[in-house]
């Protein structure tokens, strides 16, 4: 039996103690009011999950009661209950914030339907609510680990166009934590309730990139079966993350420019404009300054994006950060696999400052969240990092006895992150740089745990 909390809020004693028998026959737990002032007074104290309410409570109407308890907590799922003369009123009631109503003489078969629906509709809403709470927390400041001065002045860029609207262009190798920055900035942001959409462009095809970010009306091209909302009428009111926006072909990039200058779009097929509220952070890991100067990247627009221009430096350019970085992951890791690991030894941590991480943070991570699970300590040791142990033209620290087949695996992991890395994460170029098929890449990669 469902042991939901519900409030019914009804002047009539014999109406309200009809109401709450019904209810309690069914298993729901319900709490009384008979005004707006012990409405309010029951929602401020207990967990009320629904509210079944009557327009008319004296000189009071249940509109007053629904918006000062959903004042005080959005996610209650109020049910006005109306005489057939008020419908108009009940209307204007679901347009306050009511989730349904109810006509006197009450249907009390109906009147448990519609309740049903109304706490699934909670339950939905606090889900969303608990997964945003969460995802604010993961991207909060509390989260950004570093203790380098380069990474302070980033800190405190990122702070700045928090409380700003302003375009936002990220600059910085792959694996450097471009993506989190964006999070962070989102999170932080007065956009923070509405979505968060990355993009990242490398990885569609190019005749597919129009459709995906404008959107396709039905018939566009072969396939468009329907009309398609692209990723920019998605993210309305929130964030779109354009990761490698130097791979965007310059034919787009007018199209971006016009929705930056206007806030306006045309759906691929369509001639009718569309706008969108979408707050635009780009990235890149290229030089957007050099394309332009090579002619791949329109000025214009470029200048649009550097508005607010944060440059996030590689890791081997802020080794001060492994330290807590190290601290971070290990206690992230150790929380999830339940495990009890109080630190790393000096010679392990010698290995992780000793390397040049061609895959940056992204590539400690890796390493961290692998020795973890591997551990069988409380204590990382150098036995933990096998597979990441720099060789000697990294940090000469080639540990010694190692096989020919260990060697070589090193070795391929290692040319296959710099591939990676060199090539924005693009399984198909990292391939094509390696001199292999893209499908042996993904095998090594998988036997490689990368």
């Amino acid at each position: 039996m469902s042991r939901a909390l519900i409030l019914v809020v009804e002047d009539d004693q014999l109406q309200r103690k009809l109401i709450r028998s019904n209810l309690e026959a069914r298993g729901y737990a319900v709490v009384e009011a008979s005004s707006r002032a012990e409405a309010a007074e029951a929602v401020a104290g207990r967990p009320v999950e629904a509210a079944i309410v009557d327009y008319q409570l004296g000189r009071e109407t249940g509109i007053e009661v629904i918006e000062d308890m959903l004042a005080a907590n959005p996610l209650v799922t109020p049910v006005m209950v109306t005489a057939f003369g008020n419908i108009e009123r009940a209307v204007e009631a679901v347009k306050k914030g009511a989730y349904d109503f109810i006509v006197k003489p009450v249907d009390f078969d109906r009147l448990l339907l519609v309740l049903e629906r109304a706490l699934e509709r909670h339950k939905l809403r606090r889900e969303v609510a608990e997964l945003r709470a969460r995802l604010e927390e993961k991207f909060s400041f509390r989260n950004f680990v570093f203790a380098s001065p380069a990474m302070e002045e980033v800190a405190r860029l990122v702070a700045r166009a928090s409380q700003s609207d302003a375009t936002v262009l990220l600059s910085g190798e792959t694996g450097t934590g471009k993506e989190l920055v964006a999070k962070t900035i989102h999170y932080s942001s007065r956009r923070k309730n509405g979505p968060f959409i990355a993009v990242n462009l490398p990885s569609l095809p190019e005749t597919l990139i129009e459709s995906e970010l404008f959107g396709s009306e039905k018939g566009a091209f072969t396939g468009a079966h329907e009309r398609k909302a692209g990723k920019f009428e998605a993210a309305d009111g929130g964030t779109v993350l354009l990761d490698e926006i130097g791979d965007m072909p310059l034919h787009l990039q007018s199209k971006l420019l016009r929705f930056l200058q206007d806030r306006e779009f045309y759906r691929l097929g369509s001639s009718r404009p569309e706008r969108a509220d979408v707050r635009i952070i780009a990235a890149s890991n290229m030089d957007l300054g050099e394309l332009t100067r090579a002619g791949k990247f329109r000025p214009d627009l470029f200048y649009r994006l550097n508005v607010i221009h944060i440059t996030i430096p590689p890791l081997r350019e802020r080794k001060q950060d492994i330290p807590p970085l190290t601290d971070f992951f290990i206690r992230k890791y150790a929380g999830r696999e339940g495990k009890k690991i109080d630190g790393i030894s000096k010679e392990a941590m010698a290995l992780l400052m000793n390397h040049s991480y061609p895959g940056n943070v992204r590539e400690l991570e890796n390493i961290l969240e692998r020795a973890v699970v591997f551990a069988d300590s409380e204590l990382l040791t150098t036995r933990d990092l096998p597979l990441f142990a720099p060789g000697k033209s990294e940090a000469g620290l080639e540990p010694e006895g190692d096989s020919l087949p260990e060697k070589v695996r090193r070795l391929e992991i290692r040319e296959i992150r710099r591939a990676l890395s060199e090539n924005g994460d693009v399984k198909s170029r990292a391939a094509r740089a390696l001199g292999i098929t893209e499908r042996m890449l993904g095998y090594k990669m998988k036997t490689y745990g990368l």
